[in-house]
């Protein structure tokens, strides 16, 4: 009885998590073989590199037809761990926490090289170092995700405990919480609220985790099940994006053109805000010639999940990405 009752909540849970998807959907091609690439958050500049792909016919060139889906990252992850999805982007303390759970995911492709989370403050705030935090109020969009777990990792690096500062769950109002002196710093994505803030003429501070200490960012996740049956599939995904990511970085200006058919209302937004967006973004990326250590980066990503009891035990990291279809 306890059986059936969790694989009918599984599979709601799966049927939710695949309605609550917004889907673009390409003409079809009875040459290509249609796959399905989930993408978290909403259709942005951030995923130029996809749109690039496709429209440059990367995907094309290797009998693909990617179908791009958009939803929460972590319905996304356990979609993919269940064998329900076969590609989507995530973070690397998604791979390591759904792993923990037994969901066998697997980071194909490392995508950023450095972590995308910052901590920003208006510059009169006076907070130029990390230990400038101490006795401030903090704003983030809540005790999950990359922005928690960057700024948990920024702390500990330096040695700050959760009493010198306080913690206030702002959703994504980061720039409107400084802008109105509700928080005295918030945690940011390095590639988009700066960018917003000094658009408007703030002056402001930034202090970069990548700096203090090295986590895994985003990256291209399979599962071990399409790894093992169809290792020439992932290899052909990896290769068309890991194209898309090259071009982007060497053609910004095009790619962002690009972005406006995939990304709604683009054109009607700031533009050299988003450009700039966009910039920011690439320099977060690792092209195809550039190397990392991520035997380093994967462990101190655990230690922090450790650290915070969002793992209950350490695993075996060799399992958790892979090297093995980079071209």
């Amino acid at each position: 009885m306890h059986l059936r009752k969790f694989t009918l909540s599984l599979l709601i849970l799966l049927i939710t998590a695949l309605t609550a998807c917004t889907i673009f959907q390409p003409k079809g091609d009875a040459t290509l073989r249609q796959i399905t690439l989930n993408l978290t958050y909403i259709p942005n500049v951030q995923f130029a590199p996809f749109y690039v792909a496709i429209e440059n016919g990367f995907f094309k060139d290797e009998g693909l037809e990617p179908v791009l889906a958009y939803g929460n990252e972590a319905d996304m992850v356990s979609l993919l761990g269940a064998d329900k999805a076969q590609f989507m982007i995530a973070s690397g303390e998604q791979v390591l926490m759904a792993r923990g759970q037994g969901l066998p995911v697997v980071d194909v492709l490392d995508w950023y090289k450095d972590y995308p989370v910052g901590v920003a403050s208006l510059k009169s705030a006076g907070i130029e170092k990390p230990e400038d935090l101490k006795g401030k109020k903090i704003g983030l969009p809540g005790l999950y995700g990359a922005n928690y777990i960057g700024f948990e990792a920024l702390a500990n690096k330096i040695g700050l405990s959760s009493t010198d500062y306080q913690l206030q769950s702002i959703g994504f109002t980061q720039v409107e919480a400084l802008a109105t002196h509700q928080v005295d710093a918030a945690v940011i994505y390095l590639a988009n609220e700066p960018v917003q803030l000094k658009a408007r003429g703030y002056e402001i501070n930034v202090i970069r985790v990548q700096d203090y200490v090295s986590l895994v960012g985003n990256g291209l996740l399979s599962n071990e099940k399409t790894i093992q049956e169809e290792p020439e599939l992932v290899r052909k995904v990896v290769r068309a994006l890991s194209k898309g990511i090259d071009w982007t970085v060497a053609n910004p200006n095009e790619a962002f053109a690009i972005c406006e058919k995939y990304v709604e209302n683009l054109k009607s937004a700031d533009t050299n805000i988003q450009k700039e967006v966009l910039a920011e973004s690439i320099k977060l990326w690792k092209v195809s010639t550039e190397k990392s250590d991520n035997a380093s980066r994967w462990e101190n990503m655990q230690q922090v999940l450790l650290d915070l009891g969002l793992m209950k035990a350490p695993i075996d990291l060799k399992g958790a990405y892979s090297d093995a279809f980079l071209p």
